[in-house]
């Protein structure tokens, strides 16, 4: 208890102290007219402070909203991953007001609330959809909140391609813009949170209950799917308020609900407001200090965007610190997630091989270009620019399959890829700091900042899985991504050339791979999926738990550290040559498990198939389908891959 208060009283010392600091640089008058009318002052202080006060307060309103609503959704989901962007919530709103710029650009519905609010509602329906029918089982409604994500991201990504100019004014409010000149906005949050607060107030018993189970709930009075879609229809108001007025406000909201569960709130108001202040006080922090920042180095930076540099640690130390309590997470076995059939006999495979190295070759000469579509086989083409790029997207899928393969049977996560535990977010935030840092550094040294990113997320993703559920352990990929998704903010924001050639990257594009490196990535992809292959028997071991494992004689630890190795060198080598792809590592090993390879001798081999079609369909796709545009990828994967494995879900629940 002692620490708890420490820690309280710590953070509002360093609120406070933000607070004075900012004042203080900001305000050039006497501190007692910082209150007065602004009609009673000079001109210059009254447009300070009708920016810099109301600046303030609707950073801790907006922040204090945010954490609220994911408050509620934990506690109506029993899930403690629930926030706004676990569920895809802020993703949902942000959609939906970019398409409305775009598509009716003279309805004046930029920043409107009731188009961020039907995205909202939209985004969040289609999650709880797919959970609903497995009885809202938290492995299943996070997976497809993860799934909704990058689906809306990825369209997000497709519209942002052909009006990047046009939305030039939506990045930086999507970037999360705090910047004020009057009081509209936080009377508008004042208004929103005092409207949602008292529905909150009069319902809490029932509330209460509905973190029981849903029949024992019934069984109490409580009519559960009222209860639910009223907080539902609750927390999308408020994010919707927040997102059409400020932009997208990353990881506050999870990082204010889950601090507010650790600080020991049990009760469920006081949860919900430990968790408004909390978020408040998260967001009004971290505001002050870029805002400070920005002073001191003459440019603006996007609050939003940057909230995970302070949001990331913190939320770190606070699950290492409450790592017995987070211990007891529900979890579920991976065979639950889709319909397994029985995989005939090694001749599909086979076969499947033979008709991925057919594909390969039709691919090459069916294209699209001026004309339409036609059959060109120039070999010099096909040699120089086709081949190279069908190879890269290839070798990168399979290793990013085989590398979510090997991760999902070491941790017993069906939820575990590189992407998702953030193995790949630290790969791109290794490359893009070393890229940055040493501008002329070789492609060496490139590969060795992405294997040392990769290896380092996961070793602490190891050490926290023999302190944490799977569930749980799931916030530190939550909080990669966060990390990476504010980088790519400030990316876009920038004016830097060298910035910008990254965003090509980013976005998983195999438009630079050339001929006389993709040899050498193939070569490294057939060694290392063979290395991989070498560690089946073990993975029959570990996949019965590490006591069987090493009751067996083997060297449990010693296996864990080759794979791991091989896990990030396979991450690392596919993140450079194609930039982050967000869904090849989760999907396929399931997609495999689906026909029927539960085990690790046969979800390897059919996982690294798998993702090889999938990534040289996608790169086909991404080349031709809207010449002479052209999308990433990884974008294209995401695409496919998430819908179908949205539509796998629903079929097995």
């Amino acid at each position: 208890m002692n620490k708890k208060i420490t820690l309280i009283l710590t953070a509002l010392l360093l609120v406070l102290f933000s607070i004075w600091w900012r004042l203080k640089m900001a305000w050039q008058w006497d501190f007692a007219l910082l209150l007065k009318n602004p009609d009673d002052l000079p001109l210059e202080a009254a447009i300070t402070q009708m920016a810099i006060l109301p600046q303030m307060t609707t950073a801790f309103l907006a922040g204090g909203l945010l954490s609220l609503s994911s408050s509620a959704l934990q506690q109506i989901v029993r899930n403690p991953l629930a926030s706004d962007s676990t569920l895809a919530v802020g993703s949902g709103a942000q959609l939906a007001l970019m398409a409305a710029a775009v598509f009716f650009p003279t309805a004046g519905l930029f920043g409107s609330f009731w188009v961020a609010l039907a995205g909202t509602i939209g985004a969040m329906s289609l999650v709880l959809f797919i959970g609903k029918s497995n009885e809202m089982n938290p492995l299943t409604v996070i997976l497809g909140g993860l799934i909704v994500n990058i689906v809306l991201g990825a369209f997000a990504s497709v519209i942002l391609l052909f009006y990047n100019d046009l939305l030039l004014g939506i990045m930086v409010w999507g970037s999360g813009s705090l910047l004020q000149d009057g009081w509209a906005t936080t009377q508008a949050l004042l208004g929103v949170g005092g409207f949602i607060l008292v529905p909150f107030v009069l319902l809490y018993k029932p509330l209460t209950l509905l973190g029981l189970d849903d029949d024992q709930a019934r069984r109490l009075g409580v009519p559960v799917n009222l209860l639910r879609y009223t907080v539902l229809t609750l927390a999308a108001m408020a994010t919707a308020l927040v997102v059409s007025k400020v932009g997208i406000i990353g990881f506050i909201g999870l990082a204010g609900a889950s601090c507010a569960a650790l600080l020991g709130a049990r009760h469920f108001i006081a949860r919900l407001i430990t968790a408004f202040f909390v978020g408040g006080g998260l967001l009004l922090l971290s505001d002050n200090l870029f805002s400070v920042m920005g002073q001191l180095i003459g440019k603006i930076l996007p609050t939003g965007a940057l909230t995970a540099v302070l949001g990331v640690p913190l939320l770190l130390y606070l699950i290492i610190r409450q790592r017995k309590s987070l211990r007891e997470e529900i979890t579920s076995k991976p065979t639950a997630l889709l319909p397994v059939y029985r995989l005939p006999s090694w001749r599909l495979p086979l076969l499947w091989l033979l008709g991925l190295l057919v594909m390969l070759l039709l691919l090459q000469g069916f294209v699209r270009g001026l004309d339409g579509w036609s059959w060109n086989g120039d070999l010099q083409l096909i040699w120089q620019h086709r081949l190279p790029r069908s190879l890269s997207a290839m070798v990168t899928g399979a290793m990013l399959a085989v590398g979510g393969a090997l991760l999902q049977t070491l941790t017993r996560n069906p939820m575990a890829s590189p992407e998702v535990l953030g193995v790949g977010s630290g790969t791109s935030l290794a490359v893009v700091a070393a890229f940055l840092l040493f501008p002329n550094m070789g492609n060496g040294g490139l590969l060795l900042a992405a294997i040392v990113g990769s290896l380092a997320v996961l070793l602490l993703i190891m050490w926290l899985s023999v302190k944490l559920s799977p569930s749980a352990l799931l916030l530190v990929g939550i909080a990669m991504g966060a990390l990476v998704g504010g980088v790519m903010a400030i990316i876009q924001l920038s004016p830097n050339p060298q910035l910008t050639a990254i965003l090509s990257w980013l976005s998983g594009s195999t438009y630079y791979a050339q001929p006389e490196k993709v040899w050498l990535l193939s070569l490294a992809g057939i060694v290392l999926i063979s290395t991989a292959l070498l560690f089946v028997k073990p993975l029959r071991l570990l996949s019965l738990g590490m006591t069987v494992a090493r009751c067996f004689g083997l060297p449990v630890v010693q296996c864990e550290r080759l794979i791991l190795l091989s896990v990030a060198v396979m991450s690392a080598c596919a993140t450079l040559a194609v930039g982050p792809l967000s869904f090849i590592g989760l999907m396929t090993p399931h997609l495999a498990k689906r026909l029927g390879a539960v085990t690790p001798d046969k979800q390897l081999p059919i996982s690294a198939l798998l993702g090889a079609g999938l990534m040289l369909i996608s790169d086909w796709l991404g080349r031709y389908l809207i010449f002479p545009y052209e999308l990433g990828a990884g974008v294209i994967a995401s695409l496919l891959g998430g819908i179908y494995f949205l539509l796998l879900i629903k079929q097995r629940n």
